[in-house]
């Protein structure tokens, strides 16, 4: 997968942002999955950080039930989400520290003062900016 761009439908951003609105005040976070650098599949998760308003920590039986629909249904795991509900859309320390998975592209949904989507691409302290291209639902 290029670190330049990647590519969403519009459904699975639209489910995104619904979510995180519907989290707010506490950050929301799930994974994204589709095949050649087209999401297509959105698997939200539960929030179980001690600190949920400013940090998340996905439920281990989340994470694993949704890593096995992702492969039961021949896709690849290509971007983590989460929210930001009263700061930018930018990864904070906690962010970077929690970044697992450097080949996933990582998204945050700030909603302060407006809802704004932004990806990147975290490897150890590096953090790349990464292009959203918003597709068509069909695709």
């Amino acid at each position: 997968m290029s670190g330049r761009f990647i590519e969403i439908t519009g459904r699975v951003k639209a489910a995104m942002e619904e979510e995180a609105e519907r989290a707010r005040p506490r950050e929301c976070c799930g994974l994204l999955s589709g095949k050649d650098r087209v999401i297509t599949d959105f698997h939200p998760l539960r929030n179980e950080a001690a600190e949920p308003e400013t940090r998340y920590f996905a439920s281990p039986e989340d994470l694993f039930a949704a890593m096995q629909r992702i492969r039961e249904a021949g896709q690849a795991l290509l971007g983590i989400y989460h929210s930001h509900p009263r700061t930018p859309a930018y990864p904070s320390l906690s962010d970077v520290e929690m970044a697992f998975y450097p080949e996933a592209i990582y998204f945050i949904i700030s909603l302060e003062p407006r809802t704004h989507l932004r990806a990147f691409r975290i490897e150890g302290s590096r953090i790349e900016d990464v292009r959203i291209s918003l597709i068509s639902d069909e695709r």
